[in-house]
């Protein structure tokens, strides 16, 4: 007869295993998302400004955010147009290349396309 003694033990750690996988990914894939939502915040924030601030000063700030964050972003990457109507538009894509080690690297691809109305 075979004896099943540790079968239990085996399914317990394979399954410790998996979650102890489960949760590194998860670590390792978050922080480009937290890029993305604070992006996408300062950008609001910058079109909330722009009857305000002019042109410049807007994606200076834009490109300040974007350095302390580490992105792989350009000035000539953001598009950025004041229509005639006063209405502001602001664009641009980046893609994050996560490693997860043993050559197991993924990339998360981004874009923010915001455009306020004009605002009076």
């Amino acid at each position: 007869m075979l004896d099943n003694r540790g079968g239990g033990k085996a399914a317990t750690l394979l399954y410790i295993l998996i979650g102890i996988v489960a949760i590194y990914a998860l670590v390792k894939s978050v922080p480009p998302y937290m890029h993305y939502y604070t992006l996408d915040d300062e950008v609001a924030q910058q079109l909330s400004l722009s009857t305000i601030d002019s042109d410049e000063v807007i994606v200076g700030d834009l490109m300040k955010k974007i350095d302390d964050l580490g992105l792989p972003i350009k000035r000539s990457d953001i598009s950025f147009v004041r229509n005639s109507d006063g209405s502001v538009e602001i664009s641009f894509s980046w893609s994050e290349e996560v490693d997860y080690g043993y050559g197991i690297k993924r990339k998360f691809p981004f874009s923010i396309d915001s455009r306020n109305s004009k605002i009076g």
